[in-house]
């Protein structure tokens, strides 16, 4: 992490300075991806207004302007480069919308209101779909997301299907429709073994206290955990690792901005959703509007992240499709991006044949 000399000299430092420096270790990062900016690949904060409020929503855009248009959202307390390991083979094929979701990575901080679902549900929709109105307005998208970004997708997407010609969730939360009991059976911890039940209480606790990223970076176990979570659960060593903690340390030294929606949006364990605030649900409801646009669910072969909505859905909805992805878990896109991006191909370009032929056949 930043040691204390960068510290203190960071304050020192205009807003307009910082904001050089952090931009400048997201550069590092995408290049060592081999991504250059200011090629065909460019950052950008594109400014959007929601409720009288402008915010800025910081992007990572890339590949030529006559491609199909994809457009990206990332998992909880991440950022646009959560999805680097496969952005050198998409911008190949498509041109790339990656945002920081509003309110979080590099994206702005300020004036926003989280004191409920529907303040949390409607800041997301509302500045999303803005940004989409203003800077996306060629064609049809490819909407994907993972995770907390896939469940925003997802609502995004049953709010304005005209927008989107396929929607890609890579091991979304909420997925799966539970009702208030079924949702106090799985808090409940009176079977679970002594120590167990003492960390899953534990963990039940910092839930409820609403414990942000930038919050847990100045617990004195913080550090830790990031840096475990880092070489461990993403795998990074040698010079990756460095570019990634540098970015990090950047990322997690700004306020808290829109973090807290994840404890208003879902429920402790396994981040799921209230019952018809589900995936499940949500799709469901709006099958009339959405039974010709091809939805797929991506997960590792070693997730942990429920997928029983999912089945669930697939079951009954030839349009929705769900991949395995061998040799990955919750961070498929990161842990196996070559699988990743090969079944992504191969799903875009299958269901644009399938399109193609519907519209030769009517």
């Amino acid at each position: 992490m930043l040691n204390c000399s960068c510290k203190s000299s960071s304050v020192q430092m205009t807003e307009e300075q910082k904001k050089e420096l952090r931009w400048k270790k997201e550069i590092n990062l995408l290049e060592y991806y081999n991504i250059k900016i200011g090629l065909n690949c460019f950052l950008y904060d594109y400014e959007v207004e929601y409720q009288g409020k402008q915010y800025q929503i910081h992007t990572f855009c890339g590949g030529e302007s006559d491609k199909e248009i994809v457009l990206m959202l990332h998992g909880y307390g991440g950022s646009n480069v959560h999805y680097c390991r496969i952005y050198e083979q998409l911008i190949r094929k498509f041109r790339i919308y990656s945002i920081d979701l509003p309110g979080m990575g590099y994206s702005s901080k300020s004036d926003i209101l989280m004191e409920s679902y529907e303040d949390a549900i409607e800041f997301f929709m509302g500045t999303i779909s803005k940004f989409i109105e203003n800077f996306i307005r060629e064609q049809k998208i490819i909407l994907i997301g993972h995770s907390f970004g896939g469940f925003l997708a997802a609502h995004l997407f049953t709010r304005m299907p005209h927008l989107f010609s396929r929607l890609f969730l890579l091991s979304p939360a909420g997925g799966t429709y539970y009702d208030d009991s079924e949702i106090k059976k799985l808090q409940d911890t009176s079977k679970y073994p002594f120590l167990q039940r003492i960390f899953f209480n534990y963990a039940h606790k910092k839930w409820s206290e609403q414990i942000t990223p930038q919050q847990l970076k100045d617990k004195w176990y913080g550090n830790y955990f990031i840096k475990k979570y880092l070489k461990k659960r993403m795998s990074l060593q040698g010079r990756e690792y460095e570019v990634w903690q540098s970015y990090i340390d950047e990322m997690l030294a700004l306020p808290d901005g829109s973090e807290k929606a994840l404890f208003l949006l879902l429920q402790f364990p396994r981040v799921i959703a209230r019952g018809w605030d589900s995936i499940e649900y949500i799709l469901t409801k709006h099958t009339k509007y959405i039974s010709d646009i091809p939805i797929y669910f991506y997960f590792g072969d070693q997730d942990w992240m429920d997928k029983k909505g999912a089945y669930n859905l697939a079951k009954t909805n030839n349009n929705i499709i769900i991949r395995i992805i061998e040799n990955a878990g919750h961070q498929l896109n990161f842990e196996n991006p070559k699988g990743v991006y090969e079944q992504l191909l191969i799903d875009i370009n299958v269901s644009a044949c399938q399109k193609e032929q519907q519209i030769v056949l009517s």
